[in-house]
């Protein structure tokens, strides 16, 4: 998710739709694996649509509106990695 993560923030900071394309495709499995979560089912299945909606408007020039819909992949992945790291701090005791 880190890497898809850094080519679709990394293709719209540099314009480069391609780049924003890969990223989509690198978010498949982990949206795939996500949407078997109750919480956000139907969100993660969505999620690569929404890198690759940035990646048409990064090839229509409207870099402005392709980082909102980033916001939701990436919201994601931060909430993710809070599940995570809560769950570590409470396994440890701490």
């Amino acid at each position: 998710m880190i890497i898809a993560l850094v080519l679709s923030v990394g293709g719209v900071a540099l314009k480069q739709s391609k780049l924003v394309v890969a990223g989509a495709l690198f978010f498949m499995p982990p949206s795939l694996y996500l949407s078997g979560y109750p919480g956000i089912r139907w969100l993660a299945i969505f999620l690569p649509f929404f890198i690759l909606g940035a990646a048409y408007l990064v090839r229509e020039k409207r870099h402005e509106i392709a980082w909102l819909l980033l916001v939701p992949p990436v919201g994601i992945v931060l909430w993710l990695a809070y599940l995570v790291m809560e769950q570590t701090r409470n396994f440890s005791g701490v």
